[in-house]
């Protein structure tokens, strides 16, 4: 039968690598030449994948580092990939719409009316574009709150994740109701997407050792 360290171990080993497949899903969706269902299908899975992983942090910190931090940091982490979803799938779908539009177009009028419309509707996306933002970065800091004095973290992982969180935060905040990606400012996303990854592979290998 299994007992419960053996269940927070496998749940953090799962949510972990939940967390590498989404972060690597979604840089392969942005840059590599995939066919566009695949594509789709890499942009598509980030968020359900992404909000996974937190359960796995949770399981993973949980035995040295529970409290408010770590359970609120989860919940807006889990509440981020649901928002991420939405973001994404209205900018895919938007971009699309476009795409149809300008190849059924019979003049360069048509197509600048069609790119008019897109520019209109395409501000809805990047709101929610800030709006995964605004609950991805306290996630971030929360979390990174809760590895401080976690053995197997500690200051420099918990530091780089509360500063990276912070600082984009403060961008979007800046920037809004653009974002720094879409206002020319400083976008801290892909650091902290970074800092996750390196977090994730981290919580499998410490998981997967008995102590």
């Amino acid at each position: 039968m299994t007992d419960g360290r053996d269940l927070n171990r496998t749940m953090a080993k799962a949510g972990a690598l939940s967390g590498v497949v989404a972060v690597l899903a979604y840089f392969g969706a942005v840059f590599l030449p995939l066919p566009d269902a695949l594509g789709r299908l890499l942009a598509f899975s980030f968020g359900p994948l992404f909000a996974l992983s937190f359960l796995g942090l949770f399981h993973g910190l949980e035995d040295h580092r529970d409290g408010p931090a770590l359970r609120f940091g989860v919940v807006l982490g889990i509440l981020a990939g649901a928002t991420v979803t939405s973001m994404l799938v209205v900018q895919v779908g938007n971009n699309m719409f476009l795409n149809e539009q300008l190849a059924a177009a019979d003049s360069e009028a048509a197509r600048e009316a069609a790119r008019l419309v897109h520019r209109s509707v395409n501000r809805a996306q990047m709101l929610i574009d800030v709006a995964w933002d605004v609950f991805i970065c306290p996630a971030g800091a929360l979390v990174g709150l809760a590895m401080l004095k976690h053995p197997k973290f500690g200051l420099v992982w918990g530091w780089t994740g509360i500063l990276a969180s912070v600082a984009l935060l403060y961008f979007n905040l800046d920037t809004f109701p653009r974002g720094p990606a879409y206002a020319g400012s400083v976008d801290l996303g892909p650091l902290l997407a970074v800092w996750f990854l390196v977090v994730f592979v981290r919580l499998y290998w410490v998981s997967g050792r008995r102590t």
